[in-house]
């Protein structure tokens, strides 16, 4: 290991006691080679004892609770047009299983991709819609093509209420219809937690 940083901590070893050390990367680290600090791999300690410490002695260090803090990954991406349509216009999250920046930067893109494209919502009345056999219930998908709104794409049903006019005979039929972008990384999330859940399940491990 030709490259690296190191910070001389003194006064540390006390006899049964436990210490408490924060080292901030603001202070200054003495630097060996060409360290880059976006470039650390690996972490190590080495300890020096005081030379009246008996030959026959043997010194026993416990490490408790090593923790990084403002270390985590990070991506952002953005879309110019959008902004200079719309203005500037900001979310940040914030996903702890996140592993490095190509996973920060994917769940990124993912994020500006779905919010680009706008959930609508719309509700359709009829007297005229034919579900044959099969009645239309909450959860299904439908085309929906209305040229003169500019709308023309697949919606779920939210809600479906029938309502019949004895009359007159008809059937009228109110839909609550959303459509909104599926976010793939969120279904792959939860579909591998549920299968996770179950393999623990029939492991007895629950």
């Amino acid at each position: 290991m030709d490259n690296y940083y190191y910070k001389e901590i003194r006064d540390l070893i006390h006899v049964d006691e436990w210490r408490k050390v924060e080292l901030s990367l603001k202070e200054y680290w003495a630097p060996v080679g060409s360290p880059d600090w976006t470039n650390i791999t690996k972490v190590g300690f080495l300890m020096e004892f005081p030379y009246d410490i008996p030959q026959d002695a043997t010194p026993f260090i416990q490490l408790d609770h090593l923790v990084f803090e403002d270390c985590r990954f990070s991506a952002k991406q953005q879309n110019t047009n959008s902004q200079n349509a719309y203005g500037l216009r900001e979310l940040t999250e914030t996903d702890e299983e996140l592993r490095s920046d190509n996973e920060c930067l994917l769940r990124a893109k993912a994020l500006l991709d779905y919010y680009s494209i706008p959930a609508e919502q719309l509700t359709v009345k009829s007297t005229v819609i034919d579900y044959g056999n099969t009645p239309i219930l909450p959860a299904d998908k439908i085309h929906v093509t209305l040229p003169n709104e500019n709308v023309d794409a697949d919606f779920r049903i939210e809600s479906v209420e029938y309502r019949v006019d004895a009359r007159t005979q008809t059937l009228e039929i109110t839909l609550e219809l959303g459509r909104e972008k599926p976010l793939l990384a969120d279904y792959l999330y939860a579909l591998r937690s549920k299968t996770d859940s179950l393999s623990r399940y029939k492991l007895g491990k629950v």
